[in-house]
């Protein structure tokens, strides 16, 4: 019986920094090939096998002879329950030197077959090709045999009786061949026909191959798009995930943090009911703490330190911006505190805009005449009184 979890732990992320320092620049093909093995392992650990399968077929196009992946592409078949075509995968591999004792090895566990059944015979396989080797070199051995210089006196001799026996040869051959002509004669034959058929034959055939690349190269973009898109939806699932959990826990700050972090992407269409849900829960807990986190920063603030102040004016602003459109009925106490802390830190435009909108939306609250002071106090270069 193959078990997933014990053999996906011989299976480790490869080292690619490492490698290019030893052995140069790889090609990009193959670099990618990498870089899509080391992810489908991280997939596989969360769980995300069919993620990790797309991953691995798609190293295996870029890099045809990376039996490792093979191996582990089949892993990823057996585990989501593709028993054929983990087999297929396996046996892709089983003429590999480096990788075949291993596919062998998978196949046997998943058939419940004994380990050393195919490893004999692959065993035997090797062995067989070992000894045609050995056969074969046994001609070679004797031409290197008769290579040897001889270790005694006649070798002198006969090398010689050899070089005069070369002399006169050659002297014979030049008195027999005439001077003006060449000993050898070669005669160009220009009897090519081109057949027409066959070179639009050919023409077509190029046409074809063009199509093909440059449709392998469009699915190629498409295939990382749709892995990136996998990668995002993932991404947002994780961080919904996270967002729920810590707001249970009543941190409602760091919920919104979370959610609102985006990282420059967009909430995938299947997620968004799921976000908006959430996020109208959490968004309204995390401005009440935001605004009870400005006042005390503010109403802390003893030494009238401007900083300080500015602190209490971005805890109060992002109180106001998770509000949104909604009604709460701290909203007038919120605009009126953000208004005073903007004014305590010389942002006076800011001060007069916030103090406004309270009058506007305000009319019938005290804090409509509170902003209604605190704006004549600014209009008259003064500074604003009050706590």
């Amino acid at each position: 019986m193959l078990n997933v979890s014990t053999e996906l732990e011989s299976f480790q992320p490869i080292d690619l920094e490492k490698i290019e320092q030893e052995a140069g620049d790889l090609p990009e093909d193959t670099i990618k090939a990498i870089q899509l093995f080391n992810k489908a392992l991280e997939d596989i650990k969360f769980g995300n096998e069919d993620i990790a399968i797309i991953q691995l077929k798609k190293a295996i196009s870029l890099y045809p002879s990376f039996f490792e992946a093979m191996n582990l592409l089949g892993i990823c078949y057996y585990a989501a329950g593709k028993t054929d075509a983990a087999r297929n995968a396996f046996k892709q591999v089983i003429d590999a030197d480096d990788s075949g004792i291993k596919a062998m090895q998978y196949i046997n566990k998943i058939d419940g077959l004994d380990e050393q059944t195919d490893s004999a015979a692959y065993s035997k396989k090797k062995t067989k090709s070992s000894k045609a080797k050995k056969e074969g070199t046994a001609f070679s051995e004797w031409v290197a045999n008769g290579l040897k210089a001889e270790d005694n006196n006649v070798y002198g001799l006969k090398y010689i009786a050899g070089i005069l026996i070369g002399v006169v040869i050659t002297g014979f051959i030049w008195y027999m061949v005439p001077t003006n002509k060449s000993l050898f004669t070669i005669q160009r034959v220009e009897n090519i026909v081109k057949d027409p058929e066959l070179e639009n034959h050919i023409i077509q055939l190029n046409a074809r191959i063009d199509k093909l690349e440059q449709d392998l190269e469009s699915r190629k973009d498409e295939n990382l798009k749709l892995m990136d898109s996998f990668r995002v939806y993932k991404d947002w699932v994780t961080r919904i995930r996270e967002a729920e959990e810590i707001y249970n826990e009543g941190k409602y700050t760091e919920a919104a943090e979370l959610m609102m972090n985006r990282q420059g992407t967009a909430v995938p269409d299947d997620l968004k009911e799921m976000y908006d849900n959430l996020w109208d829960k959490i968004r309204l807990k995390a401005a009440n703490q935001y605004y009870n986190d400005g006042n005390k920063t503010y109403n802390g603030n003893t030494s009238r330190d401007i900083d300080i102040y500015r602190t209490a004016l971005e805890q109060y602003e992002t109180a106001i911006a998770l509000i949104d459109a909604d009604s709460v009925s701290y909203k007038a106490a919120l605009y009126y505190q953000a208004g005073k802390a903007a004014a305590r830190c010389n942002e006076r435009e800011k001060a007069v805009e916030l103090f406004e909108y309270i009058i506007d939306e305000f009319p019938n609250s005290n804090y409509r005449s509170y902003a209604a002071a605190r704006l004549n106090e600014i209009e008259s270069g003064m500074e604003i009184t009050g706590n």
